[in-house]
C-alpha cells in the first residue's frame, strides 16, 4: 500500500512540474501564445457584458467588486484591455519575423 502511495505521489509531483515546465517554456520562448489566450478570453467576457442581464451584472460583480457591478464601465476597460493585446500581439508578430 505504502509504495502504492509513492507512485502516486512522484506522478502528482510530475504532472504538476511538467504542467510548470510547459507554462515557462511558452512564457520565455512562446510569449505571443499567452497573449492569444488572454485576447480570447477578454473576447468571452465582452460578449458576456454586452448580452446584458444579471448574468452580466454578477460577471462584472464577481471580476470587479470595487465597481459594484457596474456593467458599462467594465465593459469600457475591456474593451481597451483588449485593444491593448492585439497592440501586444502584433508587436510579437513583427518580432517573431
Amino acid at each position: 500500500m505504502e509504495l502504492i502511495n509513492h507512485a502516486i505521489g512522484l506522478s502528482l509531483i510530475g504532472l504538476i512540474t511538467l504542467y510548470f515546465i510547459s507554462f515557462l517554456y511558452d512564457a520565455i520562448f512562446r510569449p505571443w501564445r499567452l497573449v492569444e489566450e488572454q485576447l480570447m478570453d477578454i473576447e468571452m467576457h465582452i460578449e458576456t457584458l454586452k448580452r446584458g442581464g444579471w448574468r452580466a451584472k454578477l460577471h462584472s460583480w464577481i471580476s470587479m467588486p470595487a465597481w459594484r457591478g457596474d456593467v458599462e464601465k467594465h465593459l469600457e476597460y475591456l474593451l481597451g484591455l483588449r485593444e491593448l493585446k492585439r497592440a501586444e500581439l502584433e508587436l510579437f508578430e513583427k518580432l517573431r519575423r
